[in-house]
């Protein structure tokens, strides 16, 4: 097979790597080194689109509590079931986002369908702004909802193709890192505005919102391509300078040509097998990785995670806090907790011991967490009369039931919160990565809604009831995890072997 050598020259681009530099990025026996700036800083500047999501979720679960806001769009009556349209809605269109993602990330490039949807970003965030009615306010959270949808899938696929596999874990979490670092500043943002006596104690953190969503759709333009999407598209050229460029090595180099064949021929290889559908997601090899995928993305939801991030104020006032903005405050301190976590797995866990033990290590302790805060509300909680709110008045069964849900939080970041994006944007083939993303994260954001919308319906009638359950939905996921394949160092191109295509093609040439 042919491939594109290009010979170093003057006429180069200056960021092929000269000889010496070449050395000085390569250990002694040839390999690449595990930092490379030029890959790191592309994916660290993409991934925040992933703190732009995670400020929303900080944002909206604190500004559903402030009592002007809730003046202004609610009555009393109607504030349980509002609340979870309000949110269900922005689940609804993030998920019909997701879905689509797929065609636009293999039509416009993974690139464009990141700036695309960073500007219907913004657009949903400026009706948020503007509104003054609720109609106008729910057009705004539809239409962020569907840039949000894009760009959770987006991102971690754009991730998973300029990632060298000694470190793709890190670099696509870094998706999960920078949506929990705009978490814990959406709350923090909130419990300072919370203080205003108007309408911009909700206002100001959208405002703010929009600003930071401008400021990375501009800067998300200076990205690269996908050497991946480039070869896909026939610009072999260009996608060996990118490859070469993200690996800062010179396009002659051996690893840079080695990996560029393996690129090559794989994509040339799917590319004989006809035009692209859905369905070839459900038949042969590519079953078995679907369903794994559609496992761990439904998986994710029932683990209590979205719960906890939208509901998290609420809870932490039916633990007992006095007011609204110590349970902002609260919530907060488990985000810098999650935060942490989420540092500490992608440094040292999820390229070092794997994917799997992350799982399973993250849905036991998750189990355990839920398990204690449900038993410390069905023993200790109490109706107060006169606000007819559940509360728990017991000190230690309180402070038993904040540490537990920090904990929940925590693991949940270090594990799911990683591990969920990384490993289905790993197992798809070039083939049907985008499709197979867009539905696996289409089907994470549907049953968001249904959990969403569920909760407070839920808690109303049985508070430590929800917790019961998501303890046992935690045990049903550290026995699924358990039967998955481990992907920890291996090539994008080496899930082909992982899940048994290549083996299928050779013995039917046989």
């Amino acid at each position: 097979m042919a491939t594109s050598k290009l010979p170093l020259d003057q006429d180069q681009p200056n960021y092929l790597a000269t000889k010496s530099q070449t050395e000085s990025i390569c250990s002694v026996d040839g390999s690449i080194k595990p930092f490379r700036k030029s890959v790191y800083l592309s994916s660290t500047v993409a991934a925040f689109g992933g703190a732009l999501c995670g400020y929303d979720t900080g944002c909206i679960s604190s500004i559903l509590a402030m009592e002007i806001f809730k003046a202004k769009f609610f009555t009393q009556e109607t504030y349980v079931y509002l609340q979870g349209l309000l949110l269900a809605f922005y689940l609804m269109t993030a998920a019909l986002g997701a879905f689509f993602s797929g065609y636009f990330c293999d039509r416009f490039s993974r690139k464009y369908s990141i700036v695309g949807s960073s500007a219907i970003f913004c657009i949903g965030v400026l009706f948020q702004i503007i509104g003054y009615n609720f109609a106008l306010l729910c057009a705004g959270r539809l239409v962020t909802g569907f840039g949000a949808g894009i760009l959770g899938s987006a991102i971690p696929l754009y991730h998973s193709e300029i990632s060298p596999p000694d470190i793709r874990g890190r670099l696509i979490s870094l998706f999960t890192l920078m949506s929990t670092f705009g978490q814990v500043v959406g709350y923090f943002v909130t419990f300072g505005t919370n203080n205003l006596d108007s309408d911009w104690s909700w206002r100001a953190p959208w405002m703010i919102q929009l600003f930071c969503g401008v400021i990375f759709g501009v800067y998300a333009i200076t990205l690269p391509f996908t050497p991946r999407w480039l070869l896909d598209m026939g610009r072999k050229d260009e996608a060996l300078l990118v490859l070469a460029e993200l690996n800062e090595l010179p396009a002659d180099h051996s690893l840079i040509q080695n990996e560029y064949k393996e690129i090559s021929g794989e994509i040339e290889f799917e590319q004989s097998l006809g035009k692209r559908t859905y369905k070839e997601l459900f038949v042969g090899t590519n079953l078995r990785r679907t369903m794994i995928a559609f496992f761990i993305s439904i998986s994710t939801s029932f683990t209590g995670s979205v719960a906890i991030w939208y509901y998290a104020p609420q809870i932490l006032v039916n633990a007992g806090l006095s007011d609204v903005s110590s349970s902002i405050a609260a919530s907060g301190a488990s985000g810098i907790l999650s935060l942490i976590a989420a540092a500490i797995s992608l440094q040292f866990l999820i390229d070092r011991i794997g994917r799997v033990p992350v799982f399973q290590m993250g849905a036991a302790s998750m189990g355990i967490s839920m398990f204690i805060v449900g038993a410390m509300f069905a023993r200790y909680a109490i109706v107060d009369v006169d606000t007819g709110n559940v509360i728990v008045t017991n000190t230690n069964a309180r402070n038993t039931i904040i540490a537990f849900v920090y904990i929940f939080t925590a693991s949940f970041a270090f594990s799911y919160g990683m591990a969920s994006y990384v490993y289905p944007a790993e197992i798809f083939n070039m083939r049907c990565r985008a499709k197979g993303l867009a539905i696996t994260y289409s089907l994470n954001w549907a049953f968001s809604i249904l959990i969403t919308y569920c909760v407070p319906l839920f808690m109303a009638s049985s508070v430590s009831g929800v917790y019961f359950f998501f303890g046992a939905c935690c045990v049903v996921c550290l026995i699924g995890v358990s039967f998955i394949p481990e992907t920890k160092g291996r090539s994008l191109e080496d899930m082909e072997i992982l899940f048994g295509a290549r083996k299928q093609e050779l013995q039917s040439q046989a």
